[in-house]
C-alpha cells in the first residue's frame, strides 16, 4: 500500500452492521483504529499514486499511537496538519515520491486546505475526496454525507495552486 499510514478509521453506528467504514476525524478514539488496516488492504490501487489512509477533515488528518496510561494500553489521537504529514512522509521507506491519494474524510474538501496545502509542500499531485470517504469490506468506495449517497467525488489538486475536479 505505499505509505499508506495506519492511523485508523472509524465505524459509524449504522455502517458498524454492514461493516462500512468512515474515514471521518469525528470518530477518532473510538476503538476502531484497527478497522484502517482491514478496509485499506482492501480498495484498489490507482496506478502510479500511493495510498495515504487516515481519518481527516477538510484541514487536517488524525493517526494513533498507542500508550500505556493507568496500567492501560490506550490508542492517543495525535492531530497532524499537512506539514507534518509531508515530513513524516519524507522520512517514510514506503514513500519515495510522486503522487498521493487521500483515503481520508473531506481532505479535498472546496472549502478546506488539506490536499492543496500537501501538494504545495511536497510539490506533487495530491488526489482527495470532496466529502465523507466511506469504504466497504470489500473495497468499494462511496464518497458522500452517508454509505448509500455517492455524491461526491475525487478532486485532483496541483503544486502551485493550481486545481481540476475528477468525477470518479
Amino acid at each position: 500500500m505505499g505509505a499508506g499510514i495506519h492511523g485508523g478509521f472509524g465505524s459509524t453506528a449504522g455502517a458498524m452492521r454492514s461493516g462500512v467504514v468512515t474515514a471521518d476525524s469525528s470518530l477518532v478514539g473510538n476503538g476502531h483504529g484497527a478497522d484502517l488496516a482491514k478496509v485499506a488492504l482492501k480498495v484498489k490501487k490507482e496506478p502510479g499514486y500511493t495510498d495515504v489512509a487516515v481519518h481527516g477533515s477538510k484541514n487536517s488528518i488524525s493517526v494513533f499511537r498507542k500508550e500505556q496510561k493507568n496500567g492501560q494500553l490506550v490508542e492517543k489521537e495525535i492531530v497532524l496538519d499537512q506539514r507534518r504529514l509531508a515530513k513524516f512522509l519524507k522520512h517514510d521507506k514506503g514513500y519515495s515520491s510522486g503522487k498521493i491519494r487521500l483515503l481520508s474524510c473531506e481532505t479535498g474538501s472546496e472549502s478546506g486546505s488539506f490536499a492543496q496545502n500537501l501538494a504545495n509542500k511536497l510539490g506533487v499531485i495530491v488526489r482527495a475526496p470532496s466529502d465523507k470517504l466511506h469504504i466497504y469490506p470489500t473495497g468499494k468506495m462511496v464518497i458522500g454525507p452517508n454509505q448509500f449517497t455517492n455524491s461526491g467525488r475525487w478532486i485532483d489538486y496541483y503544486p502551485a495552486g493550481k486545481k481540476g475536479g475528477r468525477k470518479k
